[in-house]
């Protein structure tokens, strides 16, 4: 049965192949192609291609061979991890057990494609897609939502502020605006022409409307 594509993207897909077999390659793009996924690549097989192409190519997705000579895709997976790239990165190995599963998704790899059933690729790929794509948006929702709760914090704060000041007397607005700017008693009094224990009684007042410690 053939697999259609049902992601509808207009500038193509950035595949990173890590894999040192050309064959692989080539089954890979077949099958993706048939899907009808619509793409560009980069193949790289070292470490130092590998890390430059994640800053240079940033690909939407990684294709990773399990076992390469001197660079396999677990240690590429955890190189991948320090640079907080929030795409799939797909495990292609040639054969899966129990034990390989479990350490692969403890480590936190999306998923595994195996060389014997390439035919599922497009599916595992578009899968990964749609799930990292998913967690982006919820992500930015819930970035969304914090400000927003921050927001109305900082409304219903203001909002409290100023009932209290409302409930102030000018005289009380100005003795407040004095205190805040460091003057002491004796200062305000001889500044507003009041007597020192006429400024202390306001100051008790202001700090009990605004609810505030003296």
């Amino acid at each position: 049965m053939k697999y259609n594509s049902i992601i509808k993207n207009d500038s193509p897909i950035k595949i990173l192949f890590l894999e040192d077999e050309e064959q692989d390659i080539e089954l890979m793009q077949f099958e993706l192609k048939k899907a009808g996924i619509n793409f560009i690549y980069r193949h790289v097989i070292t470490k130092k291609d590998f890390l430059e192409a994640l800053v240079s190519f940033k690909p939407d997705i990684i294709l990773a061979d399990y076992m390469l000579p001197m660079f396999n895709g677990m240690h590429a997976f955890q190189l991948f991890r320090e640079y907080k790239m929030h795409i799939p990165f797909i495990l292609v190995t040639g054969s899966l057990n129990e034990e390989l599963t479990l350490e692969c998704l403890q480590e936190g790899i999306d998923d595994f494609v195996l060389k014997s059933s390439y035919k599922q690729l497009p599916a595992v790929f578009e899968r990964n897609l749609k799930i990292k794509n998913l967690e982006r948006e919820t992500e930015k929702i819930s970035e969304e939502l914090r400000k927003n709760n921050e927001e109305l914090e900082g409304l219903k704060s203001s909002a409290e502020k100023a009932k209290a000041y409302q409930i102030l007397s000018k005289r009380e607005l100005n003795i407040l605006c004095l205190i805040a700017s460091g003057k002491t008693i004796i200062d305000i009094a001889n500044e507003l022409f009041l007597s020192p224990a006429t400024v202390a009684t306001y100051r008790a007042r202001l700090m009990e409307k605004l609810n505030l410690k003296s």
